[in-house]
C-alpha cells in the first residue's frame, strides 16, 4: 500500500496538480490493475472522486505504439463514466530519450483526448510513489 502523503507529494510536485488541500481527504490506490491481455498498471489512483491517475512503467517503444491511444481512451471511459473532472496518464520510463517523443506524437493522435487528459513522462529515478 502506497502512503497518502506519498501521493500527494507526487500529485502536488511530480504531477503538478493544484487540486485544492480538500480533494486530499479521500484517496484510494490500487496496485497492479490489469486493463487488459497486454496492459498492467502500475498504480490507479483516486484523489477525492475527482482525479483519476494511471501510472504505467514502460521501457518499450513499441508498447506505447501498440497502447497509448487505448491506454488513454479507457482512461477517458472511466473518468467520464465515474464523474472524475481529470484524467492523468503517467509513464514512468528508464528510457524518456526513446520514449518521449513517440508518446507526444501517439498521445496527439489520440480522438479521445480533451483539455481534461494530461499524460506525463517521468523517469523513473524520480518517482515518489
Amino acid at each position: 500500500m502506497i502512503k497518502k502523503e506519498n501521493i500527494k507529494t507526487f500529485v502536488r510536485e511530480t504531477l503538478g496538480c493544484e487540486c485544492p488541500e480538500n480533494v486530499f481527504d479521500y484517496i484510494d490506490s490500487q496496485h497492479s490493475i490489469e486493463l487488459n491481455s497486454e496492459i498492467l498498471l502500475s498504480d490507479k489512483i483516486n484523489i477525492g472522486n475527482r482525479l483519476l491517475i494511471y501510472t504505467v512503467d514502460v521501457n518499450d517503444v513499441k508498447f506505447i505504439e501498440n497502447n497509448l491511444i487505448e491506454l488513454i481512451s479507457i482512461g477517458r471511459n472511466e473518468r467520464d463514466m465515474k464523474g472524475f473532472n481529470r484524467f492523468r496518464l503517467a509513464i514512468i520510463t528508464d528510457k524518456m530519450d526513446e520514449i518521449r517523443q513517440i508518446a507526444h506524437m501517439t498521445f496527439k493522435k489520440s480522438k479521445d483526448k480533451d483539455k481534461k487528459i494530461h499524460l506525463h513522462l517521468i523517469n523513473r529515478n524520480e518517482m515518489t510513489i
